[in-house]
């Protein structure tokens, strides 16, 4: 947990494109979803209170900055990462959690990156990720907050080599 969290406070200061403000909420968004992402793999589940401070946080660095775009761009990666999660949660393959999860992390990465392409990709990473220890491991049912922060983690590193420029 602890190189989780290094890792997301380093990749959000990669990331310089953007203000400080922007820079520091996303370090602590990193951390809160590492540290919900641990929890769930002990636990099972993704703590609703965490979740709800990494969103105040990811939404208020957005307000913060005073620039409409970088708060819509949140706002919409946060109700696209919902809406795929959603379509997944329909067939009963994800906890609320995840979905809730997700909604962070499509507004966290929807801040920072130029495009809506961010959140998105985060979440097909997450998915891929999952599926892909899923079948190593020879589970069906695995803790998905190791992937969505894994997601998270690698847009963030996407958006600082500029590749949703």
């Amino acid at each position: 947990m602890t190189a989780a969290c290094a890792t997301s406070v380093a990749l959000a200061f990669a990331a310089m494109r953007v203000t400080a403000v922007l820079a520091l909420t996303t370090a602590t968004v990193g951390v809160l979803l590492a540290t919900a992402a641990f929890v769930d793999s002990h636990e099972r589940r993704v703590p609703n209170r965490l979740l709800a401070v990494a969103l105040v946080v990811a939404l208020a660095g957005a307000t913060q900055t005073n620039d409409l775009a970088i708060v819509r761009n949140s706002l919409l990666g946060l109700v696209i990462a919902v809406g795929l999660m959603l379509l997944v949660r329909l067939t009963r393959g994800v906890g609320m959690g995840d979905v809730k999860m997700a909604g962070v992390v499509g507004a966290s990465v929807g801040a920072v990156a130029s495009g809506l392409h961010a959140a998105p990709v985060a979440i097909a990473i997450s998915a891929f990720a999952a599926a892909t220890y899923g079948h190593v491991a020879g589970r069906q049912k695995i803790a998905l907050g190791p992937s969505l922060w894994l997601g998270w983690a690698s847009a963030f590193a996407l958006v600082s080599i500029g590749w949703f420029s």
